[in-house]
């Protein structure tokens, strides 16, 4: 068990420099719809992720009816992937909006800070799993390489889930991590059932001579 703020930093780090993110949002037919969102410049501090966006855009009717989504970050160049499981609800503060808001914006929402179709998607963080591996090319070869003559993916990188749901966060490994998986070692000192067997009758004393 770790505290929240090593966590939160940990995954800060390596959000960084990670821009765009793929919203996941629940569309009307109950499909699930992927959109690129730019992460607003702000530390992460273990508990919310923010976007500006517009009030009446298709995304935000669909987290009225469903709010739970999910964040994808990717960045090639240094082989980190992170995603985030979470809760998103607008925030209309225009406190917060004037805090976070950068001229650069102005490209997307014209009408600046003070647009009153412009709005918070706020998301709070319940769960994070990243995978973080070697950053350069040599580094991914070489650990491709040993992957491949070991036969354990996980020397690939470090991929782990962070819950961030409590006061202190917990972190586990995947399911699908080779070190999380049941043993299937047969128990010690039980072998098979044994079967009895009926002893085989010897020859009978009595021989028959065919006639």
């Amino acid at each position: 068990m770790a505290s929240t703020s090593k966590n939160a930093e940990l995954i800060g780090k390596l959000l960084e420099n990670i821009d765009i993110a793929m919203l996941t949002t629940v569309g009307d037919a109950g499909y699930l719809v992927s959109r690129p969102l730019s992460t607003q410049r702000a530390s992460f501090d273990g508990k919310r992720v923010w976007f500006f966006t517009e009030a009446d855009s298709p995304k935000i009717a669909e987290i009225g009816r469903h709010p739970k989504v999910n964040l994808a970050y990717a960045s090639k160049d240094k082989n980190t992937y992170v995603s985030v499981a979470g809760d998103a609800r607008i925030n209309r503060s225009r406190r917060k909006i004037n805090e976070l808001w950068n001229d650069a914006l102005k490209a997307f929402f014209p009408k600046g800070a003070q647009d009153p179709n412009l709005v918070l998607l706020e998301v709070a963080v319940r769960t994070v799993e990243y995978w973080d591996g070697p950053g350069t090319l040599l580094g991914k070869v070489v650990t491709f390489v040993v992957a491949r003559i070991t036969g354990r993916e996980e020397v690939m990188g470090e991929n782990r889930i962070v819950d961030m749901t409590g006061s202190r966060t917990t972190t586990r490994l995947p399911p699908t991590h080779a070190d999380s998986r049941p043993s299937r070692k047969p128990t010690a000192g039980k072998g098979p059932p044994k079967v009895a067997t009926k002893p085989r009758a010897g020859p009978s004393s009595r021989s028959c001579t065919a006639r």
